[in-house]
C-alpha cells in the first residue's frame, strides 16, 4: 500500500507541511509504504495547453511530473495534499502540478480508460489558513474534489485550520495529533489489514503488471496487490499496454519494479509467479504458486490477447477463491 503525500507550500517548516509529514508518519506506522512530492522544490512546468493529452492521454513537457509524477499517482492507494491559503485558494506550485493531471483526466473522460484502483484509492486534504474566514477554504475543497476525480481518488475528507501563519503554530495547536491520528485511521486504516498478492514476472513488463491490473479491478478493497519482477526492465511492453486498453483498462504510466521494493521489503500473504523459471525467485510468502504463462517479448498482439485473457481468467478464479 502506497500514501502518496504532495506538498504544496513553498515555504520550508511550513505548517500544512508539518500537517502532511505527520500524516505520513502515522500512515507508515500502520504499515503503508510512503513517497512525497515535494512539489516547490521540484520541476513540475505548468500546463502550456499544447492538447496532446486529449488526443493521446500523455504530456509533452519533459520534468519530474513526466518523470515520476504520474506513476506516483498511478501507484498510489491513498493521496494526501497539503497546502495553505495563497488568497483563497491553493499555491500556485500545486496549482501547477494539478493542472498538468488534464492528462488523466483525459485518458479517464475522453480515451473511456478505466484506472483499476479507481473503487479504493481515496484523496484527503490538509490546509492551514491564516484568517478566519468563514469561506477561507471553499475553493480549495472544490478544486481539490476535481484534482481527486481526474487522478480516480475519492474525495476521503480534509482537516483545515484557520487562525495559521507563524512558524510552528500547528506544532503548537491542541490536539493536532489527535485530528491527525483519527484522519489516518478513517483513510488508510481500512485499506492497512488487506492480504498482501505479489505476482512476479522476470521482467515485470507484460504479465505481472496485467495480472496485477486484473486483481486490483476486481478485488482492491479486499487486495493489497503489487507486482515485480527479479530482473525488472526499464518501461512495460507497449503491446502489453495495447491489448489491455483494448479492455477499457489504464496502464498508462506504469512502471517494472524490482522483486525487493515490492511490499517495502516485507513478504506477500500469496506470491504468484508468472513463468516458468519459479527457481528464480526465493519466497517469503505464506502461499506461493506458479502460473505456466510463457512469454515473448516480440510476440504479436493477438498472441499477448490470448495470455492477458488467460491471465484474467486465473485471476477471476484467484479472488472468488480468497472471498
Amino acid at each position: 500500500m502506497l500514501v502518496l503525500g504532495i506538498n504544496g507550500s513553498p515555504r520550508k517548516k511550513s505548517n500544512s507541511g508539518f500537517l502532511l509529514d505527520a500524516f505520513l508518519a502515522e500512515a507508515g506506522k500502520l504499515g503503508a509504504e510512503v513517497a512525497l512530492i515535494d512539489v516547490p522544490r521540484r520541476d513540475i512546468r505548468p500546463c502550456m495547453e499544447y492538447t496532446v493529452c486529449e488526443k493521446r492521454g500523455t504530456c509533452p513537457i519533459d520534468d519530474d511530473m513526466a518523470a515520476e509524477g504520474y506513476t506516483l499517482l498511478r501507484r498510489a492507494d491513498v493521496v494526501v495534499v497539503a497546502t495553505p491559503v495563497f488568497f483563497y485558494n491553493m499555491s500556485a506550485q500545486l496549482k501547477a502540478l494539478v493542472d498538468r493531471c488534464q492528462a488523466l483526466w483525459a485518458r479517464k473522460y475522453m480515451l473511456k480508460l478505466r484506472d483499476p484502483s479507481r473503487r479504493y484509492r481515496r484523496g484527503y486534504l490538509l490546509s492551514v489558513g491564516a484568517t478566519h474566514g468563514k469561506n477561507l477554504f471553499d475553493a480549495i475543497e472544490l478544486s481539490i474534489r476535481y484534482f481527486f476525480d481526474a487522478v480516480s481518488a475519492g474525495y476521503a475528507g480534509a482537516l483545515t485550520y484557520r487562525g495559521i501563519e507563524k512558524v510552528g503554530d500547528m506544532q503548537r495547536h491542541a490536539g493536532v495529533q489527535d485530528d491527525i491520528q483519527r484522519a489516518v485511521g478513517k483513510v488508510v486504516g481500512p485499506l492497512a489489514g488487506r492480504r498482501k498478492v505479489l505476482f512476479v514476472s522476470r521482467a515485470d513488463a507484460c504479465r505481472s503488471q496485467m495480472a496485477a491490473a486484473f486483481a486490483r479491478d476486481l478485488a482492491g478493497e479486499q487486495l493489497d496487490v503489487e507486482s515485480a519482477g527479479w530482473q525488472p526492465a526499464e518501461a512495460v511492453r507497449d503491446t502489453m499496454v495495447a491489448v489491455m486498453q483494448e479492455k477499457g483498462v489504464d496502464m498508462g504510466f506504469r512502471r517494472p519494479r524490482a522483486l525487493e521494493k515490492a511490499f517495502g521489503g516485507r513478504p506477500a500473504d500469496r506470491m504468484v509467479i508468472l513463468g516458468r523459471n519459479p527457481e528464480a525467485v526465493a519466497s517469503s510468502a505464506a502461499e506461493t504458486v506458479c502460473w505456466d504463462i510463457g512469454a515473448d517479448p516480440a510476440a504479436p498482439a493477438e498472441v499477448v490477447a490470448r495470455m492477458r485473457d488467460d491471465i484474467a481468467a486465473r485471476v477471476q478464479e484467484l479472488v472468488d477463491r480468497a472471498k
